[in-house]
Order: structure tokens, then sequence, then C-alpha cells
């Protein structure tokens, strides 16, 4: 444990205490902006965002509550992360000709689920909207953007579980939470294993490795915008699956 940290324990924070802490912590900037996988509109760049994220970084600092119980650092990665989101909501990241692509892609879906009888698979709506699969695959990457930048789509409805966050949940202190926590996470263990092997190397490198967009991207051997449209992908497809179980059951 640093000084810093120390005294922050001792509640005890000096302006020395707190730029060690700012200086200490902006790698972890880096670490937030590596892993959204957003499309940044052209006119911003992430060294725009990086300094977002400091700001973030420096409100963390300031009212980070050792007696609450939460890491600094988890702290301080909510805060950079909200900063960075906060930022990008004030404009819209997804031009008019992506969104008419948005509505046409849940029209097909919707579509072909309905002749289908189940949830179709990202390859089946490509191939019905006259689409390449990478296509689509973007697509998805602007979806899970807007998405990011309102409320993130639950598992099982507006106001469930995101899945992101089910993935790496934190443990509970509630046994009742923390027993439903470990029957979704054994359910997302079973999709992850079904998923198609790329998109399951990049969902356990990036949720179990912890690795950035383009630290995977060199491990794959692809770019990293590539990285973020396969890790699009999984998330819809594992969204999909888990959504669809109460309705089929339901049918029993």
């Amino acid at each position: 444990m640093s000084d810093a940290v120390q005294a922050y324990s001792r509640r005890a924070l000096s302006d020395e205490d707190r730029n060690t802490l700012v200086e200490d912590y902006l790698p972890l900037v880096r670490h937030v902006l590596g892993r959204l996988p957003l499309t940044l509109p052209a006119f911003m760049d992430q060294e725009d965002l990086f300094e977002v994220g400091v700001l973030g970084l420096m409100n963390a600092v300031r009212t980070y509550d050792s007696s609450k119980g939460a890491k600094l650092k988890t702290h301080a990665y909510v805060n950079i992360r909200g900063a960075i989101l906060d930022e990008l909501r004030k404009y819209d990241i997804v031009p008019r000709s992506r969104r008419d692509r948005i509505k046409f892609f849940k029209k097909t879906e919707e579509e072909l689920e309905d002749q289908l009888g189940r949830p179709a698979t990202p390859e089946e709506i490509a191939a019905s909207m006259g689409l390449k699969v990478e296509q689509v695959d973007e697509i998805l990457v602007n979806m899970q953007g807007a998405s990011l930048l309102s409320l993130d789509e639950g598992v099982g409805g507006e106001d469930g579980v995101r899945l992101s966050d089910a993935i790496a949940c934190p443990g509970s202190p509630n046994p009742s939470d923390a027993a439903e926590s470990a029957e979704l996470k054994g359910k997302i263990a079973d999709l992850i294993h079904q998923l198609p092997e790329n998109e399951r190397r990049v969902i356990v490198l990036y949720y179990a490795e912890g690795l950035l967009l383009k630290e995977i991207g060199a491990v794959l051997d692809v770019s990293e915008s590539r990285v973020s449209q396969i890790h699009s992908r999984a998330i819809y497809r594992m969204n999909k699956a888990l959504t669809a179980r109460p309705k089929a059951e339901s049918s029993l």
C-alpha cells in the first residue's frame, strides 16, 4: 500500500498525496479507453477522451472514501469510465445512415425470428439483408455503442443485468445475490463454450484475461477494430441466447 493510499485510510489526504495518486493511476485511464468497444466520431480521438478520463480520475481521488469498502482502483475505474461515456453522450456517435441500418437490422431480425421460431444468428441476418457478415458486425458495434451511451441492454429485459457486467460480476456479500450470480455465470460459461472459436477467444481474452482490444488484436493477428466487431457479435449472440431461454421455458 502506497503512502498516499495509507493517508486515505487515515482520512488525511494532502494535495501532494492527491497529485501522487493521479500520476500513479494515469495508466488506468489508458486501460479504460482501450477496453471501450466504441467507434469514435471523426472529430474526436483517444487523446481528447484521455483528458476527460483524467478529470474522472481526479474526481475519483477527491471523492474516494475507504470506509465504504471499495478499492481505490475500482472507484477510479468507475469514475474514469463514467466521465468518458458522459462526454460521448454529448455527441451523436451513430450517424443517421448507420441508424437507418440499425433499424433495417432490427426489422430483418424480427422477421427472421418469426419465420424460424428462434433467435436468428448474425450470419442468417447478414444473408437476409444481402450484406457480408463483416458489415453486420459493424452494425452490431454501432448498436453496442448506442447501448453503452444510453442504458446497456439487460439480460432478459431493459431492467435486467447487463451481460458484460455479469461475465465479470464481482462477488456479492448477499448469499441470495451470490447464488443468482453463480447460476447466471454458469449459463454464461456454457454459452461461451458454444461460441465459434474466434468469438470465444476474444471473450476469454477480454473478460478473463483483461486484455485491451489492441492487445487482443496482436494475439489474434487482426486489427483493433476487427476485435471490436468480433466482441460485439459474440455479446449479441450470447444476449439473444440468454433472453430466448425464458420464452422457450414458458412454452413448455
